[in-house]
């Protein structure tokens, strides 16, 4: 897809003044100190970058309606685990938008996150994030969170996503060409109920409608 920005992350340095080559840190495995550590987060506000373009994407090729600044939590089967957004920035994006077909389909929510980076949610319990994991070791690279987002935002686009309450658990996942990318989490009896009662007051994942159909 042709919708990834050309990006980078900013060039910070070491205590030598050497460039800390983010993306590319460890050939071998990390050091056990890296897992606890969480050096120049600020690098990972190119993860805003790519949403706003994929948010770009999605609007120029299906007929969604743009809704600024709803509340993260609502429609989720476990609101209290909403991302917090980040603060107001002049001349950025909304923190938030929620992307909602002019037809079938279910709503998609991005939000840029304080941390910062971006979360994304769908239905009543899916959700990806860039960066999954921002500690050292992970040394996420540009890529990678792209690929996370545009999973997600793609699945939900199509149609390919889906949710399900099972036995001691919640199963999610997509499917696609390539087959059906699945996930399992044990939940409480509690939780599985809540995850019941939302998935069904949830819209139903189906195709969204296109422009090319809107015209």
């Amino acid at each position: 897809m042709d919708w990834r920005p050309d990006v980078a992350f900013a060039e910070f340095r070491d205590d030598s003044g050497a460039v800390i080559p983010y993306g590319e840190r460890w050939d071998m495995s990390p050091p056990a100190d890296s897992y606890s550590r969480t050096d120049h987060l600020e690098r990972f506000e190119v993860a805003w970058t790519l949403a706003r373009a994929l948010v770009d994407h999605l609007v120029a090729e299906y007929d969604v309606e743009v809704i600024a600044d709803v509340d993260p939590a609502q429609d989720r089967a476990f609101p209290e685990r909403a991302p917090r957004p980040r603060e107001p920035i002049a001349g950025a994006p909304p923190a938030v938008r929620r992307l909602v077909p002019r037809g079938p389909g279910a709503p998609l929510t991005v939000i840029e996150t304080g941390s910062p980076g971006v979360v994304m949610l769908a239905g009543a319990t899916l959700e990806t994030s860039a960066p999954m994991c921002s500690c050292d070791a992970c040394d996420e690279r540009v890529e990678e969170m792209a690929d996370w987002l545009e999973s997600l935002a793609i699945a939900v686009a199509t149609g390919m996503a889906w949710e399900r309450v099972e036995r001691r658990g919640l199963a999610y996942g997509m499917t696609g060409r390539d087959g059906t990318d699945r996930s399992w989490v044990r939940h409480s009896r509690h939780e599985r109920r809540a995850a019941r009662a939302a998935i069904k007051a949830a819209p139903a994942f189906a195709p969204w409608p296109t422009r090319a159909s809107a015209d």
